[in-house]
């Protein structure tokens, strides 16, 4: 079952104080800052709406300034990974503000683990993918006359993580638009069928 939530019903969002001066340091009962607990979410408030988004998971708990909004989840209702992707993919605008309204459609824990699990997956696929091709490419130094085979197996990896990366990017468009889920409940489509949908 899918529900749709306003970000605010199911996390916290918490703006930085000011950054402390460097004296405060030593005593730190005058150290102003604002304690946020790991798997938070983490951006800048400048720059949201660039392509380039500074988004981040803390894997521990942090203090943040007053320059980050943090993103506490509810995780009994949204994972903290899948709610980082819902982040990735969604169109941010200078005003951190908005976030309070934004919306976003949401299955059970079991299935936000599933697309998580998927998602990772890929995104770490890609991570290495120069290492894996100059794996490859280097192959023809240790063996004699496989030239012509390894650029025909770098060829189909090249080919092969430009599918892994339209996959990702449709997996997120479709679970975050919704379309991903009305498929699912209409004709009970698994993830890994997502990057044969069209």
């Amino acid at each position: 079952m899918i529900k749709r939530y306003r970000l605010n019903e199911i996390v916290l969002i918490v703006a930085g104080l000011s950054a402390p001066n460097m004296h405060y340091f030593s005593n730190i009962k005058r150290f102003k800052y604002v304690k946020v607990p790991a798997k938070t979410i983490i951006l800048a408030k400048n720059g949201m709406s660039s392509t380039e988004k500074n988004i981040y998971q803390c894997e521990t708990e942090v203090c943040i300034k007053n320059d980050i909004v943090a993103i506490i989840p509810d995780e009994s209702i949204i994972l903290s990974d899948y709610l980082l992707y819902f982040l990735k993919w969604y169109q941010l605008s200078n005003d951190w503000q908005h976030l309070y309204y934004a919306t976003v459609d949401l299955p059970e824990i079991e299935v936000q683990t599933e697309i998580v699990q998927f998602l990772n997956a890929l995104q770490l696929l890609m991570k290495n993918k120069e290492a894996l091709i100059t794996a490859v490419e280097g192959l023809p130094q240790h063996f004699s006359n496989i030239s012509l085979q390894v650029e025909n197996h770098t060829s189909d990896l090249h080919r092969g993580f430009n599918q892994a990366q339209n996959c990702y990017n449709s997996l997120l468009h479709k679970v975050f638009k919704g379309d991903f889920f009305k498929e699912i409940q209409e004709t009970h489509f698994s993830i890994e069928r997502l990057c044969e949908m069209k």
